[in-house]
């Protein structure tokens, strides 16, 4: 009985002993977790605390202002209300999202986009924009029931405004940073980028540099202090050499017309005028593109957004004969006075090249065929030259080379030679190619902005005049004189240019300044779209207004205003508008009104 109690005892003691030694155990475990959590991992546990109850927030800097010569805005930054999301709980966020939407005006498509997005960002911390642009009816409503709502804030931020749509070729517009180009903008909320023009170009510029933000928030997500801010410093604004007002004038004188005028300073080389109609408004790019708007855009066969006074290239037509003066003139046997008898065609071969006087000029001479724009003196005169020497002169004076790259989309044209056809078509140059490019024909193809610096280098008699878009501190620069050309053929090139527009047998003579002393010089082109066969000629050439708009000629005209000390050197390009004469000269003529009154 003895022995009974006795191992009775002793079982209970080892079961003491091992639970005794177990409680030790777990608490000297316990204590062990404490020290480590407390202790050990203090700084980081404290980091992940305050991550918790604090958001670090970045502040969007003021984009830069695009300012014109006179410091009126083209481009600035507005208020906005927007909408934000910002939600922790994983399990969560998509049902508030979806109950937000009680509260504002989307539609079915923006509503599965919202969702697609949330739903595929799989980050604890998740922050997206619901909408742009929030009505004064949408903001009352939300904040209304703001309690009933996770995670949303009503943010003013600034959105970029633009001023004048005939110069959104010019200043292009911003849009959100691209996930593949920009990663790290890309996933900064509101942030945004230029995508064209000078927006995209010194996009670095105008970009300025984020502040920073200390937010206190709850456990819903929802902020209940701010406890610091650092501001972003602002981006720097651009100041063009553009003129608003001159931008605006431009695009509303070519009415109806698709086309282009470019103005420039001859003394400076400062573009004054960029315009190309048809255009599209900047503004809507600022807030979500709706898909049916971007539709009409690009499905609008005018191409708004093309930028036709740095990517459109015409055929410079009559212009071109300057080129080929210059190219005669600067042949030491040349004589500019010997008469040529113009018929109403050129016989080469068995082939007859024809003037656009269908009963010719009659006797005629270099200065008298820039006027007059005679074709058969110039299908002579360039054989004797050859296309070698007039490529070489339209090089020197701006013909077929790059300008503004770096900003706009462009295009060299084309000024071709007996190397250039060998290349694309692998086939020998002919004496007719020669005949066809001596009236800007055939081939040959020039941008606006190439023509416009092509008649500022005459007007100055030389000077390698080259475009600035942005505005100059200098009043005038200094440019390098072509040495080339002898200056009696600058001063007999400049006489059939004035006699262009001034003389009653000139091409232009019906667009001529009245009632005035300084006058507009020039010379029109009436370039050909399509071929015209030998029967319709037969026939007789249908006019222009009789064809499809498609088929009809450009329209185009370059001068030079004030004629005795040349300023301001233009082009203007008028799309199938018919006949430079008619449609192109008279704008001309309106704009130089507008330049004698320019500051």
């Amino acid at each position: 009985m003895n022995i009974k109690k006795r191992d009775k005892k002793q079982n209970i003691n080892r079961r003491l002993f091992l639970f005794g030694g177990a409680k030790i155990l777990s608490v000297i475990f316990i204590l062990e977790r404490l020290y480590n959590l407390q202790i050990r991992q203090l700084d980081k546990y404290k980091k992940l605390a305050e991550n918790n109850r604090i958001n670090l927030m970045l502040v969007l800097p003021s984009r830069g202002l695009i300012l014109d010569r006179n410091n009126k805005i083209l481009a600035e930054n507005k208020k906005q209300y927007q909408l934000i999301y910002r939600y922790r709980n994983l399990e969560e966020r998509l049902k508030y999202l979806k109950k937000l939407f009680q509260y504002i005006d989307l539609n079915e498509a923006e509503r599965n986009n919202l969702i697609k997005n949330l739903y595929f960002k799989k980050t604890i911390f998740t922050e997206i924009i619901v909408k742009s642009n929030l009505s004064w009816e949408e903001v009352a409503r939300v904040s209304a029931n703001i309690t009933e709502l996770r995670g949303v804030f009503i943010e003013m931020r600034l959105i970029r405004s633009y001023k004048s749509i005939p110069a959104s070729h010019v200043i292009g517009y911003v849009t959100k940073p691209d996930k593949l180009q920009n990663p790290k903008l890309a996933k900064v909320a509101g942030t945004v980028v230029g995508k064209t023009g000078i927006e995209k170009s010194f996009d670095k510029e105008l970009q300025g540099k984020f502040g920073i933000k200390k937010e206190e928030v709850n456990a819903h997500g929802r902020v209940v202090n701010e406890i610091s801010r650092v501001n972003g410093i602002a981006g720097n604004d651009i100041q063009l050499s553009i003129s608003r007002d001159l931008q605006n004038f431009c695009y509303e004188r070519l009415e109806e017309n698709t086309g282009s005028i470019v103005a420039m300073n001859v003394q400076n080389g400062e573009v004054l005028s960029f315009v190309s109609k048809p255009s599209f408004d900047s503004n809507d790019f600022s807030n979500d593109l709706s898909q049916n708007k971007w539709n009409k855009i690009i499905k609008n066969q005018l191409k708004p957004m093309f930028h036709r006074a740095s990517t459109g290239t015409y055929p410079p037509g009559s212009i071109f004969k300057l080129i080929v003066s210059l190219t005669a003139l600067n042949d030491k046997e040349f004589n500019p006075k010997k008469k040529y008898y113009c018929n109403g065609g050129y016989k080469f071969g068995n082939q007859i090249f024809h003037c656009w006087k269908k009963d010719g000029h009659g006797l005629i001479n270099c200065e008298e065929a820039i006027s007059m724009s005679c074709d058969c003196y110039f299908y002579d005169v360039s054989l004797t030259v050859g296309i070698e020497k007039i490529s070489e002169m339209a090089n020197i004076f701006g013909l077929g080379k790059e300008y503004f790259k770096e900003i706009f989309s462009i295009s060299n044209g084309i000024i071709p030679n007996k190397e250039w056809k060998k290349n694309h078509f692998n086939t020998s140059w002919t004496k007719s190619d020669t005949i066809v490019a001596a009236i800007g024909q055939g081939y040959t193809l020039t941008t606006p902005l190439q023509l416009a610096v092509m008649t500022s280098r005459i007007a100055t008699e030389g000077k390698m005049i080259m475009p600035s878009i942005l505005k100059s501190n200098l009043i005038k620069k200094k440019f390098p004189k072509n040495s080339v050309i002898d200056e009696k053929a600058y001063k007999l090139i400049k006489k059939g240019m004035f006699k262009t527009v001034n003389y009653a047998k000139g091409t232009a003579y019906g667009s001529r300044l009245i009632n005035t002393n300084e006058y507009m010089c020039g010379k029109t082109a009436t370039s050909q779209v399509r071929r015209i066969s030998m029967a319709e000629r037969e026939e007789g050439i249908k006019k222009n207004e009789e064809l499809p708009r498609e088929q009809r000629d450009h329209a185009l005209f370059v001068g030079y205003y004030p004629h005795n000390k040349p300023i301001y050197a233009f082009s203007v390009v008028v799309e199938h508008g018919g006949s430079g004469s008619k449609a192109a000269a008279p704008i001309a003529r309106d704009l130089c009104k507008k330049l004698a009154k320019f500051t």
